[in-house]
Order: structure tokens, then C-alpha cells, then sequence
């Protein structure tokens, strides 16, 4: 008899327990009644061991608590690492003294020769180096040029130009400082040095087309030559960029150096060019230049020397 009941007993519960997990599946409450043993008999009063909806619902994880849980190791990660700032640069950093812009570098050079009845060789190399801010602008290059006929060397010189200006916010005005230093083996001197500073203004600032005028005062000196003393100066001068499209620049810059005392001894140097970016490679450029330098006062030698190349300039 009580194997009979005990059979009984075991298939209630698994009925119950297979009713229970169904409703669940759908999403109903289970709440069933204790399967309670027959009369007489001293077996406990049984309960299904089935969870009901509500009662499973704290040991799941759903989707708003997952993100929930994501965010919140993100903010501990945070918190456990924080961010220190750097501050600002010190004074042994580059950043310190010239800021985040890039700069401009480019490796220029040009050769052209020939040999038959007549030899010649003409060469000319240099570079530049340039860089413009929110408040500075500069801008150095050098050029070397060296050209000789029938093995006889006819010329040999070399120009170093140098200029910082310090733009005023909000103003067309700004300040400057120029350098120049010449070295040529066909003057009358070995090297001449001219130093000048004073104000420029903005003629035009534009996206494509940038014009400065510059009215300064300053002094140059020359060096193994008759006249070894400094001379006071002035400069008037105008520098010139235009983009005309993407891929092609002109620039020119013309400086007029007259004497401070006599307005009839004076020097006049000019640089225009024109450059033009190559396809491949993409860092490779073409460039046209005329360079002029005269002076008035040449002690005995050509006072007028022009200098005109193609060029291939690498920018780095």
C-alpha cells in the first residue's frame, strides 16, 4: 500500500513541477498548491521547488543592468587611474619656446652643364626652413650658388636670409627682425653681414594671397674688403606669397637698403619664385627662382649679379 502511494506521489510532483515551469516560460506567475499525502498517512506535506517569475527575477541580469553594470566598472577604472595634466611646457622643452605648429623644411637643388668645344657646370643647392603661428612667423633659406666655364670657376657665393616677425593680435602692425649674411669670392670683400629691425604691416591677409611691408633701420658691415666698418641703413621692403591654386605658389621679396647718410649709396636685393607640386612623389616639388642682388657702391667689380635656376626641392 504505501509503494502504491509512493508512486502516486512522485508522478504529482513531477506533474506540477512540469505545469510550473511551463507558465514560467510564458511568463505567468506560478503559485501552486502543496501536494498533500492521502489520508492516513504519515508522509510531510510536499511544495513544488519551481521559482515563480517574481521570485527568479533578482538572479537574472538584464540588458539595463548589464550597460548599468559596464558604466559603472568604466567609472571605477577612472577613478582607480586618473588623468594628470601636463601643464604647461617647460622652459628646456621645443614647445616652450615655439609652440605645437609644424614646421616647413624643404631641400632644394639644381645642375645644369655642358661639355663639347666649351665646358660649364652650374650649380645650385640650399634650403629652407619655415614656420608660422598665432603670433610668429619665421622664415629662413639659403642658397649656393657655384658656376665655373672651360674648368675656370666663375662664381662662388652663398646668401643666408633670416626672418622672425611678431605679429600684433587683433592689429595689421607687427615687429621684425632681419639677417642677412653674403659670402662671394668675385667682391671686392669676403663677407657682409647686415642686421635690421623695426615694424611691418598687412597689406593683405588673405587665404590665398599674403602681402607685408616692412620700414626698419639697422646696419650692415663688410669684411675682408677696402670699407671693414658698420654703415647704418635703412630698409623698405615688401614680401609677397600667393597661392594660386593647390598645387602652385608664387612668392617674391624685394629689400631696398639705402644708406642712412647718403641716400645714393644703396643695395637692392630680390628674390622671386615660382613653385609647383609634383604628383608623385607627393613631397616633391618643381621651382623656378631669380635671384637679384645690386649694389651701388662695388668697388671696382659688376655691381648688378643675377641668378636665375630650376630646382627640385624634398620636403621633409
Amino acid at each position: 500500500m504505501l509503494a502504491k502511494w509512493s508512486k502516486r506521489l512522485v508522478l504529482l510532483c513531477a506533474l506540477s513541477s512540469g505545469s510550473a515551469l511551463g507558465q514560467t516560460a510564458f511568463g505567468q506567475t506560478s503559485d501552486l498548491p502543496p501536494v498533500l499525502p492521502p489520508p492516513g498517512s504519515r508522509l510531510p506535506a510536499l511544495r513544488s521547488n519551481v521559482l515563480t517569475v517574481e521570485e527568479s527575477s533578482d538572479s537574472l541580469i538584464e540588458p539595463d543592468a548589464t550597460e548599468g553594470l559596464l558604466k559603472d566598472s568604466l567609472a571605477e577604472a577612472i577613478e582607480a587611474e586618473p588623468i594628470v595634466p601636463t601643464g604647461p611646457p617647460q622652459w628646456y622643452e621645443p614647445t616652450y619656446w615655439f609652440g605645437p605648429a609644424p614646421w616647413d623644411i624643404g631641400i632644394e637643388f639644381g645642375l645644369n652643364g655642358s661639355e663639347g668645344i666649351n665646358k660649364s657646370m652650374s650649380l645650385r643647392s640650399g634650403g629652407h626652413l619655415k614656420r608660422k603661428t598665432r603670433h610668429w612667423k619665421f622664415d629662413t633659406s639659403l642658397a649656393y650658388n657655384k658656376n665655373s666655364a672651360n674648368d675656370v670657376e666663375t662664381q662662388n657665393n652663398a646668401l643666408l636670409d633670416l626672418r622672425v616677425d611678431r605679429r600684433m593680435e587683433g592689429s595689421p602692425w607687427s615687429l621684425y627682425f632681419l639677417h642677412q649674411t653674403l659670402y662671394d669670392e668675385f667682391q671686392a670683400y669676403d663677407l657682409r653681414v647686415s642686421v635690421n629691425t623695426g615694424v611691418g604691416y598687412q597689406l593683405f591677409d588673405t587665404e590665398a594671397i599674403d602681402l607685408v611691408g616692412r620700414f626698419g633701420s639697422g646696419s650692415s658691415r663688410e669684411f675682408g674688403g677696402p670699407d671693414e666698418q658698420w654703415a647704418p641703413e635703412a630698409l623698405m621692403g615688401l614680401e609677397y606669397e600667393h597661392e594660386l591654386t593647390g598645387m602652385q605658389r608664387l612668392s617674391g621679396k624685394v629689400d631696398y637698403y639705402p644708406e642712412w647718410d647718403q641716400f645714393n649709396q644703396y643695395r637692392v636685393v630680390s628674390d622671386v619664385g615660382w613653385e609647383i607640386d609634383l604628383d608623385r612623389p607627393k613631397n616633391l616639388s618643381l621651382k623656378f627662382s631669380v635671384v637679384d642682388r645690386y649694389d651701388s657702391t662695388p668697388n671696382g667689380v659688376q655691381p648688378n649679379e643675377l641668378n636665375y635656376s630650376a630646382l627640385l626641392i624634398l620636403g621633409l
